[in-house]
């Protein structure tokens, strides 16, 4: 691994990666600091994966069934989403498996009841249901801070569990607000543009050093989130990307 040249701190309570090599950069002429109000990045969705084993022969088919409510509420499954798990062909015995996109808000609210039940489908005999399971969904902020100033971009690569989803989340910093032009929220329309890279460069040289930069993901409670992430800086031959990963062994978080 290359000479690190940023100190991370990915929480706001203070932890860190421990890297020992820091380089401090010198911050903006004074003239070209601007104040960088604290970014709210878009609340996006989070995928999590469900999976069924099956315990016998015979099974056709098995549904994940879903309904989303508000805590202290009992569950209302007249909105029931209902989801075909996919076989996992290979697997002994047999694994079926969803990846179910869940939102960031229901009905106006950031925390909510994630409610679901299987059923399965057997060649000769009664369809089964299983209990209902139930887990609160809430939002987690991670926090990176950049004491070089040479990123532009910041990623949170993570799943629930053992990689079993892997997605990104992007980071935006404070200062730069979101869904402005050279705002984060651009990138996966503009990624290839270098107005919109350089432009986002220079908007990013007003900021005083250092720069935070922070994301919101939706979780289940009691959830292990393993993560790293991905440090992007632009240069005259593309992008440069970097991995910060506690030393390959990635972190991890129970929520």
């Amino acid at each position: 691994m290359t000479k690190k040249d940023l100190e991370m701190a990915p929480f706001k309570n203070g932890q860190n990666s421990g890297n020992e090599n820091v380089t401090q950069t010198s911050p903006a002429p004074a003239e070209n600091i601007v104040e960088a109000p604290i970014t709210r990045p878009f609340e996006g969705y989070t995928y999590i994966k469900k999976e069924w084993v099956d315990q016998e022969d015979g099974i056709e088919k098995v549904t994940l069934n879903v309904a989303f409510g508000h805590p202290q509420l009992p569950a209302d499954w007249t909105n029931t989403e209902v989801y075909v798990m996919m076989p996992e062909w290979g697997s002994i015995p047999l694994k079926r498996s969803w990846v179910i996109r869940i939102p960031s808000h229901f009905e106006g609210k950031d925390k909510y009841l994630f409610h679901y039940y299987f059923q399965s489908f057997h060649a000769n005999g009664p369809e089964r249901v299983s209990h209902a399971f139930t887990q609160l969904i809430s939002p987690q902020e991670f926090e990176y801070i950049d004491y070089s100033g040479d990123f532009v971009f910041v990623r949170l690569h993570w799943s629930v569990g053992n990689w079993s989803y892997v997605q990104d989340s992007d980071f935006e910093v404070d200062g730069i607000t979101w869904g402005s032009d050279f705002s984060v929220s651009q990138a996966p329309f503009r990624w290839n543009d270098r107005l919109y890279q350089n432009g986002r460069a220079k908007e990013m040289q007003k900021l005083p050093i250092p720069r935070h930069f922070r994301c919101f993901i939706w979780v289940p409670k009691g959830a292990v989130i393993n993560y790293c992430f991905q440090l992007i800086r632009i240069c005259p031959e593309g992008f440069h990307i970097h991995w910060e990963n506690n030393l390959g062994k990635n972190f991890l978080l129970t929520i």
